[in-house]
């Protein structure tokens, strides 16, 4: 019997508020619906999908390419990301198989707070050679008073709030602290009960480390190469893992990639694994001072599916050898829009069965669609 997948990419949001009544802003459940297929690409084929927000169809059959008129039998839940929302909203429909996951749901939001990338850092200090020169872990904090210490000592900062991802909940300080990241520092503190800082680094290039949890165990799946913006989010390149590695070697030796990868493992089976189920990924970047590079390997850990799984998971199942490619996530705020900037792209080219050349939506795209998955492939 086949797994139920929901993409719910308003899960960090969800996980922030802890409520299962939660209502997430306007934005991303219009993404969560627009995009929602997207999930036909990276999930098995016998899955069916769950769209919790939807007000007509809610489940899909990707096998028979179809929607579904009654609830469908399924052995397991697979959300993008287990919080306190989605789990209430899995309960609504089917009661009886969604209780197994209140654990799930409490261990995630334990686990997920960025304290934990804390503990995460010292491990790799302490078990990585003085080769690796790794810099000190991120400190939290819990008053003002502390925040305005570290930017006296550190100068040019980033605060990030305990819940948050993808670019959201950080503020930055350079040299001296002001009234107004003051008053927002402190009301993460008051709603979260802390606030995370670090000093900020020249970054040269972001990617992460990709694991899965699974029976107690932890297996390195891969690499991701991405993008960031203002914003958060703004694409991953389509390479291989050896192709990412060969660029990350630039400025890392691939033995210190190794060792992290390998450290890491250990420290997620000990650590995490006992207590989750699933993807998790160890967002990092290599950063430039002095005029030399180095590798800060636990900026953040999110429990949950990733955009960089996503892309891994499209390179191995559907790029071609000669190809490369970037996913990127496409969004107009006026109707139509998006559907005309993507019937003017280059059509999607096979080659031996796969991705060759040209340009894909990953999920329909209608007049009224904001937002949409895509991707950009072309010869090496």
């Amino acid at each position: 019997m086949a797994a139920l997948y929901i993409f719910n990419p308003e899960h960090d949001y969800a996980l922030a508020n802890n409520d299962p009544h939660f209502m997430p802003p306007a934005s991303a459940v219009k993404f969560a619906l627009d995009c929602a297929l997207f999930l036909s690409y990276i999930v098995p084929e016998d899955a069916t999908l769950f769209l919790p927000h939807s007000t007509n169809d809610k489940f899909y059959s990707i096998k028979d390419n179809s929607w579904l008129s009654e609830t469908p039998d399924f052995q397991s839940i697979q959300p993008w990301g287990w919080d306190a929302l989605v789990l209430h909203q899995c309960k609504e429909h089917f009661p009886y198989k969604s209780l197994e996951y209140e654990n799930m749901v409490i261990t995630v939001r334990r686990l997920a707070h960025r304290r934990n990338t804390i503990a995460a850092m010292e491990y790799l200090k302490q078990h990585c050679s003085d080769e690796i020169h790794l810099p000190e872990p991120a400190q939290e904090l819990f008053s003002t008073d502390e925040i305005e210490e570290y930017i006296r000592k550190y100068q040019h900062v980033i605060f990030k709030s305990p819940y948050s991802g993808n670019g959201r909940g950080h503020l930055y300080a350079h040299e001296r602290s002001n009234p107004t990241l003051l008053r927002q520092g402190g009301g993460v503190i008051r709603r979260q009960g802390s606030i995370m800082a670090e000093p900020l680094y020249e970054v040269v290039q972001d990617f992460a480390m990709e694991f899965r949890c699974h029976n107690g165990q932890t297996e390195f799946s891969g690499y991701s190469l991405f993008n960031t913006l203002h914003y958060g989010y703004a694409g991953n390149l389509l390479l291989t893992d050896t192709q990412i590695e060969a660029r990350l070697i630039q400025w890392i030796p691939e033995a210190h990639l190794h060792a992290i990868q390998d450290h890491l493992r250990d420290y997620i089976t000990h650590s995490i694994a006992p207590f989750y189920e699933g993807y998790l990924g160890v967002d990092m970047f290599v950063y430039q001072k002095d005029n030399h590079f180095y590798l800060n390997p636990m900026v953040e850990m999110n429990l949950r599916m990733t955009m960089g799984m996503a892309a891994h998971i499209l390179v191995e199942r559907y790029l071609h050898p000669e190809a490369k490619g970037i996913m990127r996530l496409e969004y107009q705020p006026e109707f139509g829009r998006l559907l005309q900037q993507i019937q003017n792209q280059e059509p999607l080219t096979i080659k031996d069965g796969k991705w060759h050349h040209g340009f894909l939506a990953l999920n329909p795209v209608a007049e009224e669609t904001q937002y949409a998955i895509t991707i950009n492939i072309t010869n090496i």
